[in-house]
């Protein structure tokens, strides 16, 4: 019998989640299959199913570790930054951060779109947990790194400004394409529903921001 090791599972793990990822990147999930993943990765179906027991548990893989890849990321580039910085600059950096997220990881837009609505109606219960718990001790660590540089808010409420920058991106994706249908478009005239993504996200994502900040003052102010 073949038995390998952690490691060896690891990276069949990895080739995986690489070869569905590369998949997501063309075609829409529901156009893919595992049957279509296991061939790309070169191994069994059978096989594929003792990593992923369904094609919603992978992807929901995929979101969850997008995420941690993406936060640890932005961690490495708040600890190269100066010690103390203004409010304007946390704001001029989760500016660039949507811009950054909408043109560079569109695929991770489009699978936390999916989340709710589809993934996890057949995702496994305790990996996602697993997976979340990792995510969450992530943004965590990336709120208290922000806290630490930046007056007035704390770790919970730095940390939490991701959530409202994702939810504000999957927000405006979600209303998108209202002039579409099944990806083929409407011979009809709906040009107040059409959304500029990129300039929306960032004049809501702006607006939250500095609502904070003012909130953040107030409370600043009456304390002291």
């Amino acid at each position: 019998m073949n038995i390998l090791s952690a490691h060896e599972k690891e990276l069949k793990t990895q080739k995986i989640a690489q070869v569905a990822q590369r998949l997501f990147q063309t075609q829409d999930f529901t156009a893919i299959s595992m049957a279509q993943i296991a061939r790309q990765s070169g191994i069994a179906k059978g096989t594929l199913f003792n990593y992923f027991e369904t094609k919603e548990n992978l992807f929901m893989y995929l979101l969850l570790t997008g995420y941690q890849k993406y936060l640890q990321e932005v961690i490495q580039q708040w600890q190269n930054f100066p010690p103390s910085l203004t409010w304007e600059q946390l704001e001029e950096f989760l500016i660039k951060q949507n811009r950054f997220l909408i043109q560079e990881k569109p695929e991770l837009l489009r699978l936390d779109a999916l989340r709710a609505p589809l993934l996890e109606i057949r995702a496994n219960r305790e990996q996602t947990l697993t997976q979340r718990q990792k995510l969450y001790q992530i943004n965590q660590k990336l709120g208290q790194i922000i806290a630490q540089k930046v007056d007035l808010i704390n770790a919970q409420q730095a940390g939490h400004l991701f959530i409202t920058q994702s939810a504000i991106i999957s927000g405006l994706m979600n209303m998108m394409g209202l002039d579409e249908f099944n990806h083929a478009k409407l011979q009809v005239n709906f040009e107040e529903f059409k959304i500029d993504l990129e300039k929306e996200a960032n004049q809501v994502w702006l607006f939250y921001l500095q609502g904070l900040h003012k909130q953040l003052l107030e409370v600043h102010h009456h304390e002291n």
